[in-house]
């Protein structure tokens, strides 16, 4: 299949490739080329016309947790869910979705549904249980939450379960948040076996973290990605941040801040916030009465309160450009969708914050693509030879406009695995 009559934004490249045309073979993009240097479409098989639009990767979401929304359905009704969900990320660009921790049976029975359905739906990668400390974070004193994790406070124990698991799932993820030597707190040297072990089996380590000691120590256990942005100890100077941007760029470890993890918890129960989001368009006013009858609406949340998460949010969204300019590698995640029509919008709302934040508009698509993929070892999320053909037609230039990228009316269509949505409509 070609692609004709297209703009390329490959996800690597600042420049994007005006005139281009693109050739799909088996799932896979097979030829990235000038229109100047186009050959008999004969040879390669169907021609799609792209009417000048804009073919960018994909869109990940890499910070999500699928298995958590599917563990309130029946047991038999979770498979179905999560690819119910996977269909959803789809319909607004989104190609890959990374759930950063879940009961493993569940996302395992989802991989097997999604492997058995007809209809196109995202890719799943998920890491199955988190590794965390004693009744530590997210399990806490409920037996409900233990099917999410591993608790552990042994190196040796921990570095055994590692090897197991990794078999079994695209990557690992530590909880590291707590006070050091409390019993809810991963021991530094179990999450320095945890590594050791995924790295032996070929897989990446994630690590969550609250301070910036828990991102030093994380990095110097060898975590390849950090999760959620970090809280100041002094609020009002960036010096932590440009220090942890050095770190974080000297070692190439990637950094999830989830911005809007922090902006739905800072401002749970504030109708002017939701007035925002309709403004914004990622809600309507028909969605506001679903949302504000959810459970969690209007209670803080039990990790953290409404003023730290305000805290780390207004401390990420100051310092996230200075980051970016020291080299950090940025991915997209947006993690909990409590304040959100869907969790596919909050991803949405994830990538205007961090153009908000004042990242230049290719690291953004930068930050949704390549850089989530490679997060956990995968060599895609670029329209490069070789990469999986998943992409996003748009009718405008993200470059210009984040809009132009986030906005659905926008989108022209998908690419999934060399499956075009447009042709298909």
């Amino acid at each position: 299949m070609i692609i004709r009559n297209v703009t390329v934004l490959d996800g690597q490249s600042a420049t994007p490739l005006a005139d281009a045309e693109v050739v799909v073979s088996d799932g896979r993009f097979s030829a990235v080329r000038s229109s100047a240097d186009a050959r008999p479409a004969a040879d390669e098989g169907p021609v799609l016309d792209a009417r000048g639009g804009y073919l960018v990767p994909g869109l990940w979401e890499s910070h999500t947790h699928l298995g958590g929304y599917a563990f309130s359905k029946p047991e038999n009704e979770r498979a179905a869910y999560i690819s119910q969900l996977l269909t959803d990320y789809l319909d607004v660009g989104v190609t890959s979705v990374v759930d950063l921790g879940g009961p493993l049976d569940v996302e395992l029975a989802a991989r097997d549904y999604r492997a058995k359905a007809a209809d196109a739906a995202a890719e799943l990668f998920f890491a199955g249980p988190v590794f965390t400390g004693i009744e530590g974070w997210p399990v806490l004193d409920d037996p409900k939450r233990a099917p999410i994790a591993r608790q552990t406070d042994n190196a040796d124990t921990a570095y055994r379960q590692a090897l197991e698991l990794a078999d079994q799932v695209d990557f690992i993820k530590c909880i590291y948040d707590g006070e050091p030597g409390a019993p809810d707190k991963l021991p530094l040297d179990a999450l320095k076996a945890i590594v050791a072990a995924a790295h032996e089996k070929g897989k990446n380590v994630l690590v969550h973290v609250h301070e910036r000691i828990d991102v030093e120590e994380a990095v110097a256990a060898g975590a390849d990605g950090i999760e959620h942005a970090f809280q100041p100890q002094e609020p009002s100077s960036t010096a932590e941040a440009r220090d942890i941007a050095a770190l974080l760029a000297e070692t190439n470890t990637y950094y999830c801040p989830t911005l809007v993890t922090w902006e739905q918890l800072a401002y749970n129960g504030d109708a002017g916030y939701l007035q925002q989001l309709v403004e914004g368009g990622f809600a309507t006013q028909a969605d506001l009465p679903q949302i504000t009858s959810r459970p969690i609406y209007g209670h803080e949340f039990p990790r953290h309160s409404a003023r730290d998460s305000r805290i780390r949010l207004d401390y990420a969204m100051r310092t996230l450009a200075l980051m970016h300019d020291a080299g950090v590698k940025i991915t997209a995640g947006s993690d909990v969708a409590m304040l959100m029509p869907t969790p596919p919008v909050a991803l949405l709302r994830e990538l205007h914050l961090l153009a908000k934040a004042g990242l230049p508009l290719p690291a953004v698509l930068a930050a949704g693509t390549r850089h989530s993929a490679e997060k956990i070892g995968q060599q895609t999320g670029t329209i490069t030879v070789g990469s999986v053909a998943d992409a996003l037609l748009l009718d405008a230039d993200p470059h210009t406009d984040v809009a132009h990228l986030i906005d659905r009316s926008h989108h022209v269509g998908t690419l999934r695995a060399g499956r075009p949505s447009w042709e298909e409509a």
